[in-house]
């Protein structure tokens, strides 16, 4: 795990010493070493930070020439089927200085090229690469986005960074506030791919690669290309399904070959375990191949809605594993509030990043690579709104197509607080917030992605809450660039749509930046896309049934830990912010709400002071609702 940045320019604009920034600001990303590389005949410059994980010496140095010297590297991430790759390229008359998986990856650049010596790597990668031969400098991401990279591609120079910071410290690019970035914070909490918070400025998608050319007159050109996409990859394993029989066998057997590969470093490794049953199969299968004690670190909450300490407790007991518990306050909350900013750069509202940050930070005390298990809910059925229809989308589907649009209009003119207090009378407390508009929006949406965006979004529309001058027309009308599969049924494009969005926008960078924050390499065996494959020639009913996701997983699970141990409703891996909002995180809350009131903060006051009334009084539970717009404000008071 490391840090990437540098940029190509035209020819003695930008000085050494600007590269030397960029790689300074991503010092946490790779504390144990430093290098640049500059084209002899101009150009690309490339920048890395190293963490060191494996081949520690000199031969595992970056940036990378190949054999021949016609590639250049930079890397962040790791493949982890090198060793196979190896034997392979070997075979084919390559020969190795070190025994790094970067040496490997280049020697694959040059025996097939890059484009298709991506689609062999199996593992977490970004990468900036240039063809000294072609002059062509290649940009690339991983399939399902464990590793961020982010770029300014400019007519005349192009810049790229593991982190927005690395980006600012270039100095050349002015960093303008992006509307649609602010809006996306407050619907989703999070930004997705391609924009970020400043104009001008993306993020590489999953599975992408972009090509960079200099013409002749100094002018740069663009060609991206998709070599992985989520959707047809799903659609294509469904045309191979496993059968009841043998799914479970086919999965572990994967996994373990995964996790294996995934569990090999040249420095200590452990295991995030929260008691849930992604972390706890992860953890199982690695105790299964280890020869001493894994190490396993979990969160302990005082609130026992929240607190899965004591379960992750026993089933380490069981496993035999070498446990950690990290108790979370919410003083060492208030603590980590300010870090935020700093920490992700531009605006996140998932808060469990939280937690996440102190489990790494404590995690890395004991060890320098952590396995997860972040993605098992989106592959294998974990969330609600795969195991059975929301309150209001029942609600909405009860109404025939036909007859939606005329119900949708005549609730528009039926009094607000009325249909409010009808609703909240129908469905009790269990509606989400802002109940009446989900609904309308519900009654008159038929794309089916905008649909299901408007049923999980925090705030349905942000020109609500944001000023018109940072809003088109005082309204919001993005969506995520992510594909709704008319060809599975409805829980499966919804699985397979949060694995395009929530998982690389939400999940990914909480988990990257947090243990970045701490220089913590974690690597999530769920991820792979041999798993991937497998989790989708599983067939639905196999993993979701009876209102219940992740049957598979379950049922694997059970061949290593006695099933009353962690059959038990899901809790997540959340703090009590509702909680915390109404008590110890009440000061530093309305100290940010009072920025509303400044004309700096572009945001609307009356709306949040009704928003944050209705929490304080336990009318709604608006907790998500107002994270985000703290969050964003506080980027907002950073920023000024």
């Amino acid at each position: 795990m490391c840090g990437v940045a540098g940029y190509w320019a035209p020819r003695g604009a930008t000085p050494p010493a600007t590269l030397e920034r960029m790689t300074a600001a991503l010092r946490h990303r790779g504390p144990d070493g430093a290098g640049q590389w500059f084209s002899p005949a101009g150009g690309p410059a490339l920048g890395h930070r190293r963490l060191a994980i494996v081949d520690l010496g000199a031969t595992g140095q970056q940036p990378m020439a190949s054999a021949s010297g016609r590639y250049v590297v930079v890397f962040n991430g790791e493949i982890y089927n090198f060793r196979a790759l190896r034997r392979e390229l070997a075979a084919q008359g390559h020969a190795f200085r070190g025994t790094s998986d970067t040496e490997v990856m280049l020697a694959a650049f040059e025996q097939y090229g890059v484009a298709p010596a991506v689609t062999r790597f199996s593992g977490m990668f970004a990468f900036a690469v240039f063809d000294q031969r072609e002059r062509v400098l290649w940009l690339g991401r991983d399939r399902l986005g464990e590793k961020p990279l982010y770029v300014v591609p400019g007519e005349t120079a192009c810049l790229f960074g593991s982190e927005l910071k690395a980006i600012a410290a270039h100095g050349g690019v002015p960093l303008e506030l992006s509307r649609a970035g602010a809006a996306a914070v407050l619907r989703y909490g999070y930004i997705p791919a391609p924009d970020t918070i400043y104009r001008g400025v993306e993020k590489l998608r999953p599975g992408e690669l972009l090509g960079v050319r200099e013409m002749a007159d100094g002018r740069l050109t663009y060609a991206r290309e998709r070599y992985w996409h989520a959707v047809p990859s799903a659609v294509n394993a469904r045309t191979r399904p496993f059968t009841s029989g043998e799914a479970a066998d086919a999965v572990e057997a994967i996994l373990t070959e995964v996790i294996g590969e995934q569990m090999l470093a040249d420095v200590p490794v452990g295991a995030f375990l929260s008691g849930g049953i992604d972390s706890s199969l992860v953890v199982a299968l690695m105790q299964r191949q280890s020869a001493v004690p894994v190490r396993t670190f979990t969160i302990a909450f005082a609130e026992s809605t929240h607190d899965e300490s004591a379960h992750a407790a026993a089933i380490a007991r069981h496993l035999g594993t070498e446990h950690c518990e990290i108790r979370l306050e919410p003083t060492m909350a208030l603590e980590s509030l300010e870090r935020l900013p700093t920490i992700f750069d531009e605006p996140f509202a998932d808060s469990s990043q939280l937690p996440t940050w102190l489990v790494a930070r404590e995690t890395r005390r004991h060890v320098t690579v952590a396995l997860t298990g972040d993605g098992g809910d989106e592959l294998f059925g974990g969330y609600s709104q795969y195991t059975g229809p929301d309150t209001l989308g029942r609600l909405v589907d009860g109404v025939p197509g036909p007859l939606r649009g005329i119900t949708g209009a005549a609730l528009e003119i039926f009094p607000a607080s009325a249909l409010e207090r009808a609703l909240r009378w129908g469905g009790g407390r269990g509606w989400p917030p802002a109940a009446r508009q989900r609904l309308l929006r519900g009654l008159r949406q038929r794309d089916q992605a905008r649909l299901y965006e408007d049923r999980q979004a925090r705030w349905i529309e942000p020109g609500d809450l944001l000023a018109p001058d940072l809003t088109t027309d005082g309204r919001w009308t993005g969506r995520q660039e992510a594909d709704w599969s008319d060809a599975l049924s409805p829980t499966e494009a919804t699985m397979l749509y949060d694995t395009q969005t929530y998982l690389p926008g939400d999940i990914l960078v909480k988990v990257d930046r947090t243990s970045m924050a701490h220089s913590l390499e974690t690597r999530a065996p769920l991820l792979d896309h041999r798993v991937f494959e497998a989790a989708w020639r599983t067939p639905l009913p196999l993993k979701v049934a009876n209102g219940q996701g992740k049957q598979l997983l379950r049922e694997l699970l059970s061949r290593y830990i006695p099933r009353p141990m962690f059959e038990r409703p899901k809790q997540g891996f959340a703090i009590p912010l509702a909680h915390w909002l109404r008590t110890d995180l009440r000061g530093w809350a309305e100290d940010l709400l009072k920025d509303t009131a400044r004309s700096s903060t572009p945001m609307r006051a009356g709306v949040l002071d009704r928003v944050w009334g209705e929490h304080l009084a336990g009318t709604f539970d608006h907790s998500e609702r107002l994270w985000s717009a703290l969050v964003l404000l506080q980027w907002f008071r950073r920023a000024a």
